[in-house]
């Protein structure tokens, strides 16, 4: 027993280290992907030529979407833009029938914060195009902008390190003002701030990611006490298979958690009598299949939990030996799911750092992961590796939720 414990041990901690690499350790592009550009050209910039206008700024984008940089004022807040302008360097007309026009165009790229104005990086290069009008000949040299030009990525890589020196610089101030929001309730916008720092400003960023675990918490404490009171009203209404959603996803580190665990135990007694009713109304009438179903939704922490398991054994006698194999085979399914779930829900008692390293765990706890056969060890390794991982995720829909339903108006000011 200790060998195998020992064993499991450093394999969960083998597959944490993994998981925790995996999460800090990205490739160029991946880096690049957590950073990004809105498109933005000013106003006065080929205001005569519409359809010119328009595939620049399709060129623009095109040049951040194929560069891993892509984002757009509809699904983003950055305040970081690539901008540009053309001029015309020569506009000749060619001899030819019919008569068409060659233009040479200067294209000029910059990268830059939107909201102060301020350019981080610029290039220039010159294109050339031949067309049967000036419009047709401007807009055929538009079209051979490269976004995978040499030039443009090597403009792409100044931009992307002065926007890193933005968030090394600016950290203090966006931690302050997420805390200042947070301290006014507007959580959400608090913890959408925070998580537009890209991962590739790796101190800001695991600043920022802190910081959001903390005020998340204070968002969720803050609606506990509105959620039990919708879960009472469905119980009120006699919904009770609804009355545990809104309380569901409250942890033992919550300072409303004895509130939602005596509730969410009142919820689970309800259903466990009924369930254990069905199965032995089911049973009454030799349907064993019934029975099995109406005993599996018995949960381990629930009050008939032993007459559940009980009854499970004393149908078990009662059966021949083809059924008796087959039942057998559920009920360990179903002792080995409980299983799952209660070491699953013992876990949540430890902090972070515990629930990631079973070898901090209590050695009851131990005792049954132990006793488990593989492929139930896997899935409670599964559950308590993603614990954080999944409150992270949770988090994050926070954040991009409200950014998605914040109206868009972004101002940008020219950095050419």
């Amino acid at each position: 027993m200790k060998v195998n414990l020992k064993l499991f041990s450093v394999f969960m901690l083998c597959l944490f280290f993994s998981y925790a690499y995996s999460q800090n350790n990205y490739g160029k592009s991946d880096d690049e992907a957590r950073i990004v550009l809105n498109t933005f050209v000013p106003k006065n910039i080929l205001e005569n030529a519409p359809s010119a206008r328009k595939l620049f700024l399709t060129k623009l984008g095109q040049i951040t979407s194929r560069n891993g940089l892509g984002g757009s004022q509809a699904n983003s807040n950055s305040r970081f833009i690539i901008s540009g302008d053309l001029n015309i360097i020569s506009k000749d007309g060619l001899p030819t029938a019919p008569p068409k026009y060659a233009v040479t165009i200067e294209a000029t790229l910059a990268i830059g914060d939107g909201i102060d104005g301020k350019s981080f990086a610029s290039e220039f290069v010159e294109f050339k195009g031949i067309g049967i009008s000036e419009d047709k000949a401007f807009i055929a040299a538009i079209r051979k902008i490269n976004p995978r030009h040499k030039m443009v990525k090597e403009l792409l890589e100044k931009g992307k390190q002065k926007i890193i020196e933005y968030y090394n610089t600016q950290c203090d101030f966006i931690l302050k003002e997420a805390n200042t929001l947070a301290d006014q309730k507007e959580f959400d916008s608090s913890i959408s701030k925070l998580i537009e720092v890209p991962e590739v400003c790796k101190e800001c960023y695991d600043k920022a990611m802190d910081l959001s675990s903390v005020i998340y918490k204070r968002k969720i404490e803050n609606e506990c006490q509105q959620n039990l009171t919708k879960s009472n009203s469905l119980i009120a209404q006699d919904n009770w298979e609804e009355a545990a959603v809104p309380i569901s996803s409250y942890t033992p580190d919550m300072s409303c958690y004895s509130e939602v665990k005596q509730l969410l135990s009142k919820i689970g007694d309800h259903k466990c009598s009924i369930s254990l009713g069905k199965a032995k109304g089911a049973w009454a009438r030799r349907d064993s299949k019934s029975a099995a179903i109406a005993l599996s939704e018995i949960s381990f922490d629930s009050s008939c939990y032993q007459e559940g398991v009980k009854l499970f054994k004393s149908i078990s006698t009662e059966l021949d030996s083809k059924a008796k194999q087959e039942w057998d085979l559920k009920y360990e399914k179903y002792n080995r799911d409980q299983m799952i779930k209660e070491v699953v829900a013992e876990s949540q008692m430890l902090d972070a750092d515990s629930r990631r390293r079973i070898n901090e765990l209590n050695a009851e706890t131990q005792r049954k992961i132990n006793s488990l056969d593989a492929e139930s060890r896997r899935k409670v390794q599964e559950e308590m590796v993603n614990v954080e991982k999944r409150r992270i995720d949770a988090m994050r829909d926070v954040g991009e939720a409200y950014g998605k339903n914040q109206p868009r108006t972004i101002t940008y000011k020219s950095i050419l």
